[in-house]
């Protein structure tokens, strides 16, 4: 069996409009998949539509409570989406650099989202579809959904300001992998997402592999969905297995010390 036992516990970052704490699994089977092979695997609880700062903090909570309850020194960050532009805040501006060993961030939107900013000029249906979501967050627990704030801040604008302010730190290890939906075949929700982001080009259904770049770049996920490369579907595309490629990212984690 595939050994996990990493230095530092895990702890799984969730991206935009979902939470991990209810509903369908973010992750789908990867959390249990890790902790059957030996890894400590935590999950993070923030807003499903929080802003980037406020879901920092929220984070920086969660993980002073790993760090405390597993009398560890850091955390292995693996965060999807939004959820790795959070992590970084966390490191970058809330002091959290020496309590993280690494960071590996999946179809995160470094670079930002030019379909954001289409979607944003629509200023009616954004609001509209913001007091619904942030209605519907709130009764599953978010405490300060923003929808508006969080879409701004995924503009290629807010990005470049956000990447200027939130410098890497030399103490963390950063990876990122991106991902790409060639076709969405008869999938109604691939093909939404691929319609409201084709201002983007070609994309996994939200976030471009070009924006997905940050630190060591190891790749595109070729074939595959946003939800897809985190199993939250648990679908099982032929050309990607959730199971094996978390198990052997984490296994390489372990190997390199963290």
């Amino acid at each position: 069996m595939p050994d996990c036992r990493t230095r530092y516990p895990i702890l799984l970052i969730h991206g935009l409009n979902r939470r991990d704490d209810c509903g369908p699994s973010y992750w789908g089977q990867v959390p249990d998949i890790l902790r059957a092979q030996g890894a400590r695997v935590y999950l993070s609880g923030q807003d499903a539509v929080g802003s980037i700062e406020d879901n920092a903090l929220a984070l920086r909570r969660r993980a002073r409570e790993i760090l405390t309850a597993e009398g560890c020194e850091k955390l292995n960050l693996i965060a999807h989406s939004k959820g790795g532009l959070e992590a970084r805040f966390l490191i970058s501006s809330l002091g959290m650099a020496p309590r993280v060993a690494s960071l590996t961030t999946i179809c995160t939107p470094h670079h930002g989202s030019q379909a954001a900013a289409v979607w944003l000029r629509r200023k009616v249906l954004c609001k509209l579809a913001g007091r619904a979501l942030e209605t519907g967050w709130r009764l599953a627990g978010d405490q300060s959904p923003d929808f508006e704030r969080a879409l701004a801040a995924l503009t290629p604008d807010a990005m470049e300001r956000f990447n200027r302010e939130n410098p890497d730190s030399p103490l963390v290890y950063y990876q990122s992998w991106g991902a790409r939906l060639d076709q969405a075949g008869w999938d109604l929700m691939d093909r939404a997402q691929l319609w409201l982001t084709r201002a983007d080009g070609p994309t996994d259904g939200l976030v471009a592999p070009e924006s997905a770049v940050w630190g060591r770049y190891r790749g595109t996920l070729a074939g595959i969905s946003h939800q897809d490369s985190v199993d939250s579907r648990r679908r099982r595309p032929a050309v990607f297995s959730a199971e094996v490629f978390y198990t052997a990212l984490v296994q390489e984690l372990a190997e390199m010390g963290f």
